[in-house]
């Protein structure tokens, strides 16, 4: 059997293959040209076929392409493909239907089918949402309709003014939060076998450990715990740790929000304490916990980093929370860019 080569490429071609091969868009085209350039090089067809791993039958028909249609003949034409299964109006009905129900897919499924005829899968529907900007997220609880705007908006803004301060060296600035963790607290997901999900004994009642923090942007994080409750001395406990392990020298700022315990008398009377050691406080707008960056930290803990076993036993779950907290900047870190 006579053995078979493309004709010897010239400098422009040569380039161009390099450029298909090594920047092509799909592997369909870069494996093509990989094989004109191995033709080129004096690899006999049964080679090319042996190194790329595809029929001796197929490398012909792309040396005879090259030959008739250089790389035009090694690109992929537009096929017609199938028939979608929704149509424009089907997209646009599914969006009104889950405008209307966005979490009983099986109702929206059901209710789409008798409306329309057209008998389509779960899967199908489900993909229709996802390709109209569409994602299915867990709903959360939004406390946006009890505050005011104007005042989110000027604390919004403040809070940026001392970001950027923060950023020229003139302060440190620190989120402070209270949270509490416990075997009865919400649970993440998981991955597990079909028929055998994940179990950890459910827990009526519970007792608490809970964590003050103050967190700043740098990786840097101040805690205090107890599983006492929260209360006003408490926190004020907190923040006199905070004062004692602070640079003296350095002034920080500590945006902490409106709870009840942050307002009484021995709290405003500290105040001003805690400004002579150069620490001063900035209250958040009300019902804007998105604002208080710590928040955050609170959430990777729980759903992202805690492990299951934290939760077999009090003890357990509390030795892990200080894991967390004490690794926090070295093993842990957020990036809040």
């Amino acid at each position: 059997m006579a053995r078979r080569f493309v004709e010897s490429l010239s400098e422009s071609e040569l380039h161009t293959l390099l450029s298909a091969y090594h920047h092509g868009e799909k592997c369909a085209l870069r494996r093509r040209a990989h094989a004109i350039l191995l033709s080129d090089q004096g690899h006999t067809i049964n080679q090319i076929s042996e190194i790329l791993q595809v029929r001796r039958d197929a490398v012909s028909i792309w040396l005879k392409k090259w030959e008739v249609s250089g790389l035009d003949g090694l690109i992929d034409k537009p096929r017609s493909g199938r028939t979608p299964a929704l149509d424009d109006a089907d997209h646009q009905r599914l969006q009104e239907l889950v405008a209307e129900q966005p979490h009983q897919l099986r109702s929206l499924h059901a209710r789409f089918q008798e409306e329309t005829g057209k008998i389509v899968s779960l899967i199908t529907l489900r993909r229709a949402p996802k390709k109209n900007g569409f994602s299915f997220k867990r709903i959360r609880h939004s406390l946006k309709e009890r505050r005011n705007e104007t005042d989110f908006r000027n604390t919004q803004g403040l809070i940026k003014v001392l970001q950027q301060w923060e950023d020229l060296g003139d302060h440190e600035l620190y989120y402070f939060d209270e949270s509490g963790f416990s075997q009865s607290s919400s649970v993440p997901y998981a991955w597990s076998p079909v028929g055998e999900p994940c179990e950890i004994t459910a827990y009526s009642h519970s007792r608490r450990l809970n964590v003050l923090g103050f967190l700043s942007r740098a990786g840097k994080l101040v805690y205090h715990t107890t599983t006492e409750s929260v209360t006003t001395q408490i926190v004020i406990e907190a923040f006199d740790q905070f004062v004692a392990q602070k640079d003296p020298d350095t002034f920080a700022v500590v945006v902490l929000d409106n709870a009840s315990m942050h307002r009484p008398k021995a709290f405003r009377r500290k105040i001003l304490e805690w400004m002579s050691h150069r620490v001063h406080l900035v209250y958040l707008s009300a019902y804007s916990p998105e604002l208080n960056l710590i928040e955050i930290l609170w959430r990777q803990m729980k759903y992202a980093w805690l492990p299951l076993g934290a939760y077999l036993s009090f003890d357990r779950l509390c030795d892990e929370v200080h894991r967390l907290l004490g690794g926090y900047g070295t093993e842990y870190a957020i990036n809040f860019e």
